[in-house]
């Protein structure tokens, strides 16, 4: 999965995105990636344009999706 970096976040260093899995990878700056899963594509898309990533993620992402931490 390619990741891609996110420079204007002080909390999310990079993200990627599996289409055929609905997998979402986050990578944080302070440590860990995490891989949300059944993850539509436009929450993927709205985490890429947001201004703010780390918003994004706790308001969409982090009470609504399952995930496992990878490292």
């Amino acid at each position: 999965m390619e990741m891609v970096a996110l420079h204007r976040s002080r909390a999310v260093a990079e993200v990627g995105y599996d289409p055929d899995r609905r997998a979402l990878r986050v990578r944080f700056r302070h440590g860990g990636l995490y891989e949300y899963r059944a993850v539509p594509p436009e929450v993927f898309l709205g985490l890429l344009d947001s201004a703010h990533p780390w918003t994004e993620w706790q308001e969409h992402i982090k009470a609504t999706y399952d995930c496992d931490r990878l490292e």
